[in-house]
């Protein structure tokens, strides 16, 4: 599938003004969003629908956005008719864009302060990117922006291509970060 309207969000991010710019163009009463409790606190606050993963204890921040059906989500292949009955099945739709920026690591509280579920939610962005949207820093969400406005709020797979490209080394580069916090 080549154009993919945007209409279903996946956002969890640390610093929740880098959403600002996407926020602007999109349209209120066409895309909802899910994500972490904060996140989603401040979508609401801009007036956005929007519905949190974050379901009883997620053992102290350690598994926030760790969660089946947001995966399943993610990872649904929209070429294959099983994905899309299985979704429906829990009553679904996929997921079309990812948007998620890391906590960065301290060195003192290490490895605790790694950001896992964020890391997961990008490969699995990058695992799919034929059927997904990312934009995993301020750089990104700017080429997004730019992007949707262009595309009447669609993106290509050239453009989803290149953001998974650019997500699989921004990931390469943190898991290298990390290891040399050891």
């Amino acid at each position: 599938m080549d154009n993919i309207r945007i209409k279903n969000i996946f956002a969890a991010v640390f610093e929740k003004k880098v959403l600002d710019p996407l926020l602007k163009i999109l349209d209120k009463n066409e895309v909802k969003f899910w994500g972490t409790e904060g996140t989603v606190k401040y979508l609401k606050s801009k007036g956005f629908s929007a519905e949190s993963v974050v379901s009883g204890f997620d053992f102290d921040g350690r598994v926030k956005t760790i969660d089946r059906n947001t995966f399943v989500r993610i990872l649904a292949d929209r070429s294959k008719k099983r994905h899309l009955e299985e979704l429906s099945k829990i009553g679904v739709e996929p997921i079309d864009l990812v948007v998620v920026d890391l906590y960065k690591p301290d060195a003192k509280n290490f490895p605790e302060s790694m950001d896992i579920g964020g890391q997961a939610l990008i490969r699995a962005a990058i695992k799919n990117y034929k059927n997904v949207a990312l934009a995993f820093d301020v750089e990104t969400i700017k080429e997004l922006v730019e992007y949707l406005k262009a595309n009447q709020g669609q993106t290509l797979l050239v453009f989803r291509k290149a953001q998974a490209q650019k997500a699989a080394k921004f990931i390469a580069e943190r898991t290298k970060l990390e290891a040399d916090l050891f």
